[in-house]
């Protein structure tokens, strides 16, 4: 066995921060609009927050299809042709337009390339990461209301 050069042993890479281990963002981050960073077809991609009017636009055109995306969780199987009906948009409609809401938002990125190579699992995982920036306000009041409930 040749012997070890001195110096020639790698430092430590330091230990992520808890922030880094659950993906959530610092509060450096938010207050300073720094991109997010999701994974998309096994690469990193960043993605700029919008401006205050940018974000304003984009929310009113995900409203919609939120509200439709929430209102599937009371499907009945009482009648057939509603029921079909509404699993087809669950299934389909939705998350197509979940697809064109994200990459509204992420102008930057190359939708194509991105739909070839990506899952729909890693754009639902950097959907999530996306949304908890352009809806910033509702984190803070959802916490808040936590904080005061907890609190009786």
């Amino acid at each position: 066995m040749p012997p070890r050069k001195r110096g020639t042993r790698k430092a430590a890479a330091p230990a992520p921060t808890a922030a880094e281990q659950t993906n959530e963002r610092t509060e450096e981050e938010k207050l300073f609009m720094s991109p997010i960073e999701v994974t998309l077809g096994g690469e990193t991609h960043a993605i700029k927050p919008l401006s205050i009017r940018a974000n304003r636009e984009w929310r009113k055109k995900a409203a919609p299809v939120l509200t439709a995306y929430s209102t599937l969780g009371g499907l009945s199987s009482d009648e057939a042709d509603s029921f079909l009906t509404s699993m087809s948009r669950m299934l389909v409609d939705i998350p197509d337009q979940m697809t064109d809401l994200f990459f509204e938002y992420a102008v930057d990125l190359k939708r194509e390339e991105i739909e070839d190579a990506a899952t729909e699992g890693e754009l639902a995982v950097a959907s999530q990461a996306l949304f908890a920036v352009a809806f910033p306000l509702l984190q803070s009041l959802m916490g808040a209301t936590g904080r005061v409930m907890g609190s009786r």
